[in-house]
């Protein structure tokens, strides 16, 4: 799910050094507060870049820096590989409250301006602190503070966690194990470990992550994912014990990270937001005919269909297809190794580019 073209743009146009402000409302008078506020305003600016992370082990406890790469699962909270607290201009403390035990909740609101000086929210962070001493402060996992909540149930290699109110499904867990299996065995890969956290809505795997929004939230409900290939951790909503496609993710991003096919394989193999590919490839089939003014020369500017079809995720993916069909696994792995998609259409699909509007549109249709 992380990756649409809107969102880098929307990245580019950021700054990344945002000044981080308090909300008038926020109680900074009292001194455990100003211990809280000025913990979490230097994490917020130890992001300093894409690549130049903060030294985890400053900001949460020994065991979570211990059980994870990346102990933070907002981090990545919207999509794609660029930190969530580097994408807006604007970053406000608005909320922040003492519970119990020397826990505190703090909610941040990211935001970027537009030209007409339109407000657009990126994001709302919701976090736990936890203050033991003078010289004892860090950040609590979600899934700690919602715990109760939540079950755990271990089935062969993917350690599930999932709401209360949901009946672990082992068929389709059983499912996953042999999907799994049969991507090992094709790409001569060996087991991993999983941790998988599903629930019904996108907004409650968000909530577990750190988040009260997320730009995209909001919409009619279907199922989504994201993934963490660090820590081999996937949060999927709406598809239950069998989101394939972030599991792929897992599993084969790392072995071609600079790919611009990476998320077509994902989508190949695992369809995308709760379909297979070939739904999405006759919706964008019809939406092709209807709209002659959309130039696929142009990827990069058709990012949008509608709520349920990803246009650029479903042309990667029928490009992994075409090739596959043609080839074989040996094709796809071989198809991986590109880092340019120009190179990938000429060299692989035979297409000049001064007609690739004219030729991915055939290509499409054929599928």
């Amino acid at each position: 799910m992380k990756k649409v073209a809107l969102l880098a743009l929307l990245i580019c146009s950021l700054f990344a050094k945002a000044q981080l402000h308090i909300n008038p409302g926020v109680d900074t008078t009292d001194i455990r507060n100003k211990k809280v506020l000025a913990f979490y305003s230097s994490y917020i600016n130890d992001f300093k870049s894409k690549t130049k992370l903060p030294d985890y082990k400053k900001y949460w406890s020994e065991q979570d820096c211990k059980n994870y790469k990346n102990p933070d699962p907002s981090v990545y909270g919207i999509g794609g590989d660029y930190p969530t607290y580097l994408m807006a201009e604007s970053k406000t403390i608005y909320y922040l409250k003492p519970l119990k035990d020397g826990v505190f909740n703090i909610k941040m609101l990211g935001s970027w301006t537009d030209s007409l000086k339109n407000n657009a929210v990126m994001y709302m962070t919701n976090q736990f602190i936890k203050v033991v001493d003078d010289h004892q402060i860090y950040f609590i996992q979600p899934i700690d503070f919602y715990k109760k909540d939540w079950n755990k149930q271990v089935f062969g290699q993917v350690t599930y966690y999932f709401p209360k109110y949901h009946q672990f499904n082992r068929k389709k867990s059983q499912l996953l194990r042999q999907q799994i299996k049969d991507l090992e065995k094709q790409w001569s890969l060996p087991p991993k470990s999983i941790t998988y956290f599903f629930a019904d809505t996108y907004d409650e795997i968000q909530q577990l992550r750190g988040f009260d929004f997320t730009i995209g939230m909001g919409n009619a409900d279907k199922p989504m994912g994201i993934s963490n290939q660090a820590d081999n951790t996937v949060f999927c909503a709406g598809n239950g014990e069998n989101y394939f496609h972030e599991v792929v993710h897992v599993y084969l991003n790392p072995l071609h990270p600079n790919s611009p096919l990476n998320e077509g394989l994902a989508v190949f193999y695992g369809g995308s937001l709760g379909r297979d590919l070939s739904w999405h490839t006759k919706r964008l089939q019809d939406y092709l005919q209807l709209h002659s003014e959309i130039d696929l020369s142009k990827l990069q500017d058709f990012y949008y269909m509608d709520n349920y079809t990803n246009p650029n995720s479903t042309i990667q993916g029928i490009l992994c297809n075409a090739i596959y069909k043609r080839d074989g696994f040996q094709g796809l792995k071989k198809l991986m190794t590109y880092t340019s998609l120009n190179d990938i259409f000429e060299k692989e699909f035979k297409i000049d580019l001064k007609n690739l509007n004219q030729e991915l549109r055939k290509l499409i249709e054929l599928q």
